[in-house]
């Protein structure tokens, strides 16, 4: 698994191998009003896979949902289209209304998201998938 973006707000890594990429938000994306990187960052790791591919992501690192960054939300949700996502599994906290959140962008467009309250289950999830994956790697 390589780091490919590591910001004070988010990581993403990369396992080529496994067409399987790894996003973990950080508490400070809360605060923020805006990341120039953060696109920017996303289209370099897309770039990287095939259709196809998976992701967890863990926002379980957060004090709660930031809704400025919605629009920008809905922008990577279409990235993630683009680039042919296969099946996401989300990890949210369970003390946050992050889940709303997640609902909402689903709604407004959809991907493939499986929700979970903890990691190790939806890595297990991933590893469950059609196409093979290692769940120690997340």
């Amino acid at each position: 698994m390589q780091l490919l973006a590591y910001r004070p707000e988010y990581r993403i890594y990369l396992d080529r191998v496994h067409n399987h990429i790894v996003y973990e938000r950080l508490e400070v994306q809360t605060l923020v009003h805006h990341m120039p990187h953060f696109l920017p960052d996303w289209q370099r790791v897309l770039a990287q896979v095939e259709p196809g591919f998976t992701m967890l992501l863990d926002v379980t690192n957060t004090l709660g949902p930031n809704l400025q960054l919605v629009p920008l939300y809905l922008r990577l949700r279409q990235l993630f289209r683009q680039a042919g996502v296969g099946v996401i599994a989300e990890v949210l906290p369970t003390n946050h209304n992050m889940g709303q959140l997640s609902k909402l962008l689903n709604q407004l467009q959809f991907l493939p998201v499986y929700r979970f309250a903890e990691r190790a289950a939806a890595a297990q999830f991933l590893a469950s998938y059609s196409r093979p994956y290692i769940a120690a790697a997340c």
